[in-house]
């Protein structure tokens, strides 16, 4: 596969702003997402159809009398992962609340005539939600033997940082960059190693073999699991 093939092009030259505009345009033209709430502190899972509408942003709905409402109600919350083409996957952890605007609602049903049509003996049980705000990534599957991963946040959130990093501590042993499968690690001009983020797997195997893990390498789940 040609470099410039893998997670659509997408390098670390890319602004978030250009990342974002990626992610929200394939869950427009997937529309058809897995999306997993909180019950009592568990998750459940559904499909939900989200839809982005002329003014950028995601939409979706539900009935006001099935648990995705009371959950949503309860924590507004979503989280979204799905598979794209067998080789890429979106992640995607969302803030939602429920709009009223007249106008959103018209180009809404203007696009889901068949919604109308189902809830149309009373349209007040449906409510539409927009995604405000929240964090993912899109990322290039092991398929063609080259893992790339890009990271985005939205709406005031910020974007979730790699699991693990290297350090000023770092000594430059090397040991970090030897075993490093997906070559995501580098030396420095200033003789330190350090993570190159779009090309790590995020696997911890550098912090397994550093000698110095916990001071020059650090595993963030060990203070935010």
């Amino acid at each position: 596969m040609a470099q410039q093939d893998i997670l659509w092009g997408l390098t670390d030259a890319n602004t978030n702003e250009e990342v974002l505009e990626k992610a929200l345009s394939l869950i427009g033209q997937i529309q058809y997402i897995p999306a997993a709430t909180v019950n009592c502190g568990q998750p459940e899972n559904r499909i939900l159809d989200f839809q982005r509408l002329t003014d950028g942003n995601i939409y979706f709905m539900t009935s006001k009398g099935k648990p995705t409402y009371a959950q949503l109600s309860a924590r507004p919350e979503l989280v979204l992962n799905t598979l794209i083409d067998q080789r890429y996957s979106l992640r995607l952890r969302a803030w939602v609340s429920e709009t009223t605007d007249p106008a959103i609602w018209e180009e809404f049903f203007a696009q889901n005539p068949g919604t109308k049509k189902m809830y149309r003996k009373n349209l007040d049980i449906v409510a539409l939600f927009r995604l405000d705000s929240g964090e993912g990534e899109v990322f290039h599957l092991y398929e063609a033997e080259r893992i790339r991963r890009m990271r985005f946040a939205f709406g005031g959130k910020q974007r979730l940082p790699m699991t693990y990093r290297i350090t000023d501590a770092c000594v430059a042993c090397g040991i970090c960059q030897e075993n490093c499968v997906e070559q995501a690690i580098y030396q420095g001009a200033d003789g330190k190693y350090h993570i190159r983020e779009m090309d790590c797997d995020d696997c911890g195997i550098c912090y397994t073999k550093c000698p110095n893990a916990d001071s020059a390498l650090l595993c963030r789940l060990k203070s935010n699991p």
